[in-house]
């Protein structure tokens, strides 16, 4: 790792590489931290129908924030 470092360029793609991976990591926890009241709630509601995990309220999340997320226009 010692040589990629010394290569200006190689280092900052390294760093910048880093820090990449550090942003999807904790996006990715506070998904899934979001998604245990999504999945609360749509469980009290309609328990009785069909229970979901976790991980299909995270995709729940995910695919609300698609449908109905913030648009901007410049106009």
């Amino acid at each position: 790792m010692s040589i990629l470092k010394n290569v200006p360029i190689l280092g900052k793609l390294l760093e910048i590489g880093y820090a990449m991976l550090v942003v999807v990591v904790l996006s990715a926890l506070v998904g899934l931290i979001l998604a245990f009241p999504v999945m609360w709630l749509w469980n009290f509601v309609f328990g009785n129908l069909h229970k979901i995990s976790v991980f299909q309220a995270w995709a729940l999340n995910v695919l609300a924030g698609i449908l109905f997320g913030q648009r901007n226009s410049n106009k």
